[in-house]
């Protein structure tokens, strides 16, 4: 694939942003104005929370101070709601071959590196949060006030048995259903969608772009009639560095700019009573890298397109496609945002399908091909130091999830992992292949959510 002019895609990047910003803050001035009964119950609680969240929401009751199980785990300080939710989380795996990092799986390992099936069991997905809630702001009718403060224990650990504490989430927001102002560290607003795999980390590095950071956002939800809505979104986030030792990344005077538009439709027209949703999304921003003695400041953008279909009571697909380069920031481009012997991006597309199928009320199965392809051309050293780079990675994953109650879920997940890998020769300059990683993976996992 040729080359796209950058200032061509900039372009269309401010265009996007540009008409964010004007949709929202053209609609802000009317969140005050008071609502119609009917019109108040429409709204209800945003839908542009992705599928993934949703997913998580249903197991480990995230809005739960409006169940009786909530009410039963919440406490009260003053007009402040306190509920703690969470889950234990067990997993036990096993690998035909080796991949990246074994407790969980962003690529295949070459056999010309490491070989070897391996066995793996995991606690440190668990996860611990707190929902603060309290009244909104005086004046601005119908909002609330939200806290978030979430944990896991995938951060930096000395042995298996010794898990770090990884923060998640923090963050504040204000929302009326419609309007909302968020400022702390969240999902990302480009690709919301995750596809419902047992996998830590969702398809990251394999095409499911996008990951937590601090950024300081705004929502608006346009209401068309009764079953179709527009949702547009915008934020300034901070940078995040996701390259390896071969380069070093620091910030620069321009921050990441975010921007999604969302268009729902058919609310309320199927038997289910969700709607189909189609978005666009984009971020732009600039890093500064240091390449032995040489400084460079290097751009990093991406254009994403996310559907959500919920077919049937039963049946939903989902899908994602991304395109940009520097990518790294956002878990593309297979960990390779840059290529040390260039110099330069690397460029990167690809994205992720889903089926889901709820076979019964406790029984669901999930079918997901995800692949992340970099532009061959674009990766020569790669960024890990050792002149090792990848140039595809791609997964294929199925997965049964059994709910035996309110609080228990067990699932069993196959997945199936191909990643090429290649090596810079110093000595002739020309890029040498490696042995393709492939591994079949195995994983059994435990949940109790409260």
């Amino acid at each position: 694939m040729p080359r796209i002019k950058r200032n061509r895609f900039n372009c269309t990047i401010i265009f996007l942003l540009f008409y964010s910003t004007l949709n929202i803050f053209s609609n802000i001035i009317f969140a005050a104005i008071p609502e119609s009964p009917q019109l108040a119950q429409d709204y209800g609680v945003y839908l542009t929370k992705t599928e993934f969240e949703s997913f998580l929401q249903k197991y480990q009751n995230e809005h739960s101070a409006n169940s009786n199980v909530g009410k039963n785990l919440s406490w009260r300080k003053g007009n402040i709601t306190i509920t703690p939710y969470g889950f234990i989380n067990f997993s036990m795996s096993y690998e035909t071959e080796r991949t990246v990092a074994g407790d969980y799986v962003i690529f295949a390992n070459s056999p010309d590196l490491e070989s070897g099936a391996s066995f793996n069991v995991d606690p440190k997905s668990s996860r611990l949060g707190f929902n603060i809630e309290s009244p909104g702001i005086a004046g601005w009718r119908g909002s609330r006030s939200k806290g978030v403060i979430e944990f896991d224990f995938q951060g930096a650990f000395q042995s298996r048995n010794r898990a770090g504490l990884l923060l998640r989430k923090a963050y504040v927001e204000v929302s009326d259903g419609r309007t909302k102002f968020l400022a702390g560290q969240d999902w990302e607003i480009i690709s919301p969608l995750y596809p419902n795999v047992l996998n830590y980390t969702s398809a990251a590095y394999v095409g499911n772009v996008g990951y937590r950071r601090a950024m300081l956002r705004v929502e608006r939800r346009t209401d068309f009639c009764q079953s179709n809505y527009l949702t547009t979104q915008f934020g300034i986030a901070d940078h995040v560095f996701r390259d390896n030792t071969a380069v070093s990344p620091a910030v620069s005077s321009f921050p990441d700019i975010q921007g999604r538009l969302a268009y729902s439709f058919g609310k309320g027209c199927f038997e289910h009573g969700k709607p189909i949703t189609l978005g666009v999304s984009s971020h732009f921003g600039e890093q500064r890298f240091t390449f032995g003695n040489d400084k460079k400041n290097l751009n990093t953008w991406s254009f994403n397109v996310d559907f959500d279909l919920p077919i049937t009571k039963k049946l939903g697909f989902q899908m994602e496609y991304f395109l940009g380069e520097n990518l790294a920031t956002i878990e593309g481009g297979i960990w390779q945002g840059v290529d040390a012997q260039r110099r330069n991006t690397i460029r990167a597309q690809g994205g992720w399908a889903s089926l889901i199928y709820k076979l019964t009320e406790k029984l669901q199965t999930n079918w997901c091909y995800m692949i992340d392809d970099p532009f061959n051309k674009d990766v020569v050293a790669g960024n890990a130091g050792n002149n090792l780079s990848r140039n595809y990675n791609h997964c294929i994953a199925v997965n049964a999830l059994y709910q035996w109650n309110k609080s228990l879920m067990t699932g069993f997940e196959v997945s199936f992992w191909r990643t090429h890998w290649q090596r810079y020769d110093t000595g002739t300059q020309s890029v040498i292949p490696l042995a393709t990683g492939k591994s079949t993976r195995y994983e059994f996992v435990v949940r109790y959510t409260f």
